[in-house]
């Protein structure tokens, strides 16, 4: 903890991604329907047996192959085909460039260079960490196919500032006629500065890479993990990205940094996005406002997807013996070392996982992330704080506070109207002096009448001296 590393200055935002938001939420939608479909049954039956999977067709370089892909952000069927060819292939990744891509792209020097960087840290850090992927195509790589198609799902992204870097596509690991890929596809843009709507430049392109397919590559071991071979639905949003987030980091903390130029360290660039989201969540009212449990199980906005983050990222502080990197916390909830995959999700999987009630962690989340800012704070227990990271310095470092400011009262009088969110909520300081009187706190309906029996608030208390 004493050398828990912190985020260097002028750490780069990724803001306004609304229609990316969208339409990761419109993927994890998508899979969870999959996941209770017909085709699942098929997709199971077609899946080699767990311990046999072989390197039976691996590409070839320099072949083509005829791909089908999302046509535009909504991803209609039928799906549109493209012809790639496989550029690199190495013991874990194929990747395959859309024979359309424009000019100014990658070389074949870079594309070697991508290929390695996977087979040698991405596929390694996200398998370590969650898990084995399947291989329903047996040819034993993960294909990384790199198209202008995914390009286009961001229409005119230099006016909105949103950029869909790359996605998994659930239905890749079900049999369809609209969709014959069967197999495990990542899927990533291309540079294109001569697109005056959409302009990537190469190093942009390159930089997001790693970060998005550490990311995507977990959604898809989930996938397998609970629903190809346990037989069960998706993963719980709030679970699945929290762990994708926390992938992004792995990456920041395993990677060579010359393997990251640019910046001092791959962390920086790497855990970019989650401490931006991170702090985004943590200023009061956004907290007040944000669900850490999204909604209808979808896909949250950059506060939620942040408190995502900070959530998995305290829980493997704390119930892993690594907590650092958090691997054996991680390998249970994702089923990493059961044959069978895991069919608990969400909360049942958690609460198994720790042994713990989601009530008790979730009041001792909320707490450790106020008291991440007071000095010299300790109890008992230590959950009370985050081991991996110096939160107050790194967010005063980068942002120039610390964003959980809590409201305040020295008289034991306080009146808060506001809406109770799944995980959230509002933080409160009551200051009193030595011998002072107790204190009520009253939790009512806008009439000051009970709470319907349905609401069931959750308040933590903390005592600092």
């Amino acid at each position: 903890p004493a050398a828990a590393p912190a985020a260097s200055r002028g750490m780069p935002p990724r803001t306004g991604l609304q229609p990316d938001t969208r339409f990761d939420a419109m993927l994890r939608a998508r899979g969870r329907a999959l996941s209770t479909s017909p085709a699942l049954l098929a997709a199971r039956a077609a899946a080699p047996a767990p311990g046999t999977i072989q390197r039976a067709t691996a590409p070839t370089l320099g072949s083509q192959r005829t791909f089908y892909i999302c046509g535009n952000a909504n991803c209609p069927l039928p799906l549109v085909t493209l012809t790639a060819t496989a550029k690199h292939v190495g013991p874990h990744s194929a990747i395959y460039l859309d024979d359309s891509v424009p000019s100014g792209g990658y070389t074949q020097a870079d594309l070697d260079s991508i290929g390695t960087l996977f087979d040698n840290y991405l596929y390694p850090i996200d398998t370590l960490s969650f898990g084995r992927e399947s291989d329903l195509d047996t040819n034993g790589v993960v294909i990384v196919l790199m198209s202008p198609r995914v390009n286009a799902l961001s229409g005119n992204c230099n006016t909105t500032n949103s950029v869909i870097l790359g996605y998994f596509f659930p239905d890749d690991l079900l049999p369809s006629v609209y969709d014959p890929n069967d197999g495990e596809i990542f899927y990533t843009l291309v540079p294109d500065p001569g697109n005056t709507h959409c302009t990537i430049s190469k190093s942009y392109a390159t930089a997001f890479l790693p970060s998005t397919f550490l990311h995507e590559f977990q959604h898809m071991i989930s996938f397998n993990r609970h629903v190809l071979l346990a037989g069960g639905t998706t993963e719980d949003n709030w679970l699945d990205e929290g762990l994708s987030r926390l992938a992004e980091e792995l990456g920041g903390r395993e990677i060579p940094d010359a393997e990251c130029p640019g910046v001092s360290s791959c962390l920086d660039r790497l855990a970019a996005g989650d401490v931006y989201n991170g702090e985004s969540y943590l200023h009061k009212d956004t907290l007040e406002a944000s669900f850490l449990f999204e909604p209808d199980n979808v896909d949250g906005d950059l506060a939620e997807n942040g408190a995502n983050w900070l959530w998995i990222r305290w829980l493997a502080d704390h119930f892993a013996v690594d907590t650092i990197l958090g691997r054996d916390l991680t390998r249970v909830l994702d089923g990493a070392d059961q044959p069978g995959g895991r069919s608990l999700v969400g909360q049942a999987n958690l609460e198994a996982a720790t042994g713990q009630s989601m009530p008790v962690l979730l009041g001792q989340w909320q707490l450790a992330n106020y008291l991440a800012s007071v000095p010299d704070f300790s109890e008992p227990t230590g959950r009370l704080r985050y081991k991996s990271w110096d939160l107050d310095g790194l967010f005063v470092d980068n942002f120039g506070a610390y964003p959980l400011q809590p409201d305040s009262t020295t008289t034991g009088s306080y009146l808060h109207t506001g809406v109770l969110r799944q995980g959230s909520g509002r933080h409160l300081r009551v200051i009193q002096p030595a011998s002072a009187t107790g204190v009520v706190l009253q939790v009512s309906d806008l009439n000051g009448d009970a709470l319907s029996a349905t609401v069931v608030p959750r308040i933590a208390v903390v005592r600092v001296r």
